[in-house]
């Protein structure tokens, strides 16, 4: 028996109108800002989504283009820093409906400009909680704490050795505050307090002598490094350590935190 074409019709569309329902119907579009979050994201949700800013790209200081809008506009929940960290979101996300947006850790840090609290176990752990409760989805903390106070211990071990020698590490940037303290670390010296500053010359002589005193075992340096510079001031014995601090190159946020743990690790082993 031949179907008539109003019926393939109507099958046809009804078919569509379904296939558009499902979609709808899927987990939330969500739009995180920063690489970071997006691994903050996919540990709560299990889906990867493409975060708003290019990876090896600093939330500090970024234009927003036409194509960007459009994507704040069409998300359903945009997870973000906020206003102190990405002040080229201020402007833009006041325009966003509030049931439309995320700030992670909103109120509960005091951050400033130039800030890398992603960097933090501690701020991250927040920020899981707080997504996994606006989302209400089930996520766990225990196998996140358990890794992080693994890696703890191995950093004071290390640590302690460092000091064993009199050594320390400088940072070309201080971007890994949250980092260090969440593990109860510090560095020796830094070159410049934030990504878009100049080193002074008062901090360059600082570092020269503590160079010059055998004091650095090592320099960890970022995306934002001027390598000349650092050469010009740190002669080659001294190790260069690249870290990650954008998470530009971890599939998950537990390697992020792991990557920039085995570069403190790294720090001061002979022949590394």
């Amino acid at each position: 028996m031949f179907l008539s074409a109003r019926f393939i019709s109507q099958m046809c569309l009804f078919c569509a109108f379904w296939w558009v329902s499902a979609i709808a119907s899927a987990a939330v579009i969500v739009l995180p800002s920063t690489q970071a979050l997006s691994l903050v994201v996919k540990e709560v949700t299990g889906d990867s989504y493409t975060p708003l800013l290019p990876a090896n790209v600093s939330p500090h200081d970024f234009s927003l283009k036409p194509s960007h809008i459009r994507r704040l506009q069409a998300a359903e929940l945009v997870v973000w820093l906020g206003p102190k960290l990405e002040p080229y979101l201020a402007k833009v996300m006041t325009h966003i409906p509030d049931a439309k947006q995320l700030i992670i850790n909103q109120g509960r840090l005091a951050l400033e400009y130039g800030e890398h609290p992603w960097t933090s176990p501690e701020y991250l752990l927040q920020g899981l909680q707080q997504l996994s409760q606006h989302l209400d989805k089930q996520w766990s903390s225990d196998a996140w704490q358990q890794e992080m106070n693994r890696l703890h211990q191995q950093v004071l071990s290390h640590s302690r050795a460092l000091r064993e020698k009199e050594q320390g590490y400088v940072v070309y940037h201080d971007g890994i505050s949250g980092f260090e303290a969440y593990f109860g670390i510090t560095h020796l010296a830094k070159f410049t307090n934030a990504d878009d500053q100049p080193p002074g010359a008062k901090q360059l002589a600082i570092i020269a002598q503590l160079a010059n005193d055998k004091k650095v075992a090592c320099i960890l340096v970022d995306h934002e490094v001027k390598p000349k510079l650092v050469d010009a001031v740190l002669k080659p014995s001294i190790k260069r350590v690249p870290i990650d601090i954008l998470a530009a190159n971890s599939a998950s946020l537990v390697g992020f935190i792991t990557q920039l743990q085995q570069a403190l690790l790294s720090c001061g082993i002979a022949g590394g």
